[in-house]
């Protein structure tokens, strides 16, 4: 199949620990009608010193052949999935950050795994997200996907968190068109946590309207932003609005069972700063099912160029 739809690109690590991920981007491929490129970084070795830099070169050698394999036995699951899509490979010289930010630029959607964190208290205490998952999520220009593990048996809808920011705007478009694009259904979700001064404990009824008079504007809120993404995308949608609820929290039930999770990189909450948001990182950290993180383009590249992104270190 060519690739009428651009491309999905794949950061692998290792095989296994990114089967879930591989898995997720050949059906998205397949859905988009796009292509699925499959990239793995190799270190430049470096030398004790000058007697043995000689042996750099040999080295370095070893690693790429040893990253093809991997990407041989990676191709083999894509096809297993998603015989039809076009695959391409790439074995890239120094760190995985720059490797797959560089491979991201005009892409559909990047997309990388993580390992699940298990303890024996915690069966499932969250993932174990290093640093180029996060940095992805961070500073891709296109949406990034994190698929620790693949959708639960049954799954069904997708998810969303909205807030009123630009790029909680994005979010609920790229939601949306996934949604539509799956058959399935729309779940929009706002959470409303006031911190209000403890003084109102002596007024109660001055508390509980303050409440109540955000939740409205909540629901306003969402009512407006639902009603202008399904003018593009009739979807079913689902509109929920939590008093008293933090976002991270209402966002990782409200997906329990979806087949994906949308945030988007950062909202009205998070520092000026930071371009991915406290509530998308603890989704990341914690969610159970696959999570999209949509950029707000604008606010990404005006970071990338003040931080100077040409990064050469993984």
């Amino acid at each position: 199949m060519s690739g009428s739809g651009g491309r999905v690109v794949v950061g692998v690590e290792e095989v296994g620990t990114a089967a879930a991920a591989l898995r997720w981007a050949a059906a998205e491929a397949r859905r988009r009608g796009a292509a699925l490129h499959l990239v793995r970084a190799v270190p430049y070795p470096v030398a004790a010193d000058a007697a043995t830099a000689w042996a750099v070169a040999g080295i370095l050698e070893d690693l790429e052949a040893a990253a093809r394999g991997v990407l041989d036995e990676a191709v083999a699951l894509v096809r297993e999935v998603a015989p039809e899509v076009e695959v391409t490979t790439a074995v890239e010289r120094g760190g995985a950050r720059p490797a797959l930010l560089r491979a991201a630029e005009g892409a559909a959607v990047v997309v990388t795994g993580a390992r699940r964190r298990h303890g024996r208290r915690r069966p499932a205490a969250g993932l174990r997200l290093g640093s180029t998952g996060l940095f992805l999520a961070t500073h891709a220009p296109c949406p990034a996907a994190v698929v620790a593990e693949d959708a639960p048996a049954g799954a069904r809808g997708v998810v969303v968190g909205v807030d009123g920011s630009a790029s909680a705007t994005a979010a609920l478009e790229a939601a949306a068109a996934e949604a539509e694009a799956l058959g399935e259904g729309l779940r929009v979700v706002h959470a409303v946590h006031l911190q209000l001064d403890p003084s109102l404990a002596l007024e109660p009824g001055l508390a509980e309207q303050l409440r109540e008079d955000a939740a409205q504007r909540a629901r306003e809120l969402v009512r407006r932003a639902v009603a202008e993404v399904t003018a593009r995308h009739p979807v079913p949608v689902e509109q929920v609005v939590l008093a008293d609820a933090f976002a991270s929290d209402a966002l990782l039930d409200a997906a329990r069972d979806a087949r994906l999770l949308v945030v988007g990189s950062r909202g009205h909450g998070a520092f000026l700063r930071a371009l991915l948001g406290s509530t998308s990182h603890a989704v990341l950290q914690h969610a159970q099912v696959p999570v999209l993180v949509v950029p707000d383009p604008d606010r990404a590249r005006g970071h990338r160029r003040e931080a100077g992104l040409a990064t050469t270190a993984g």
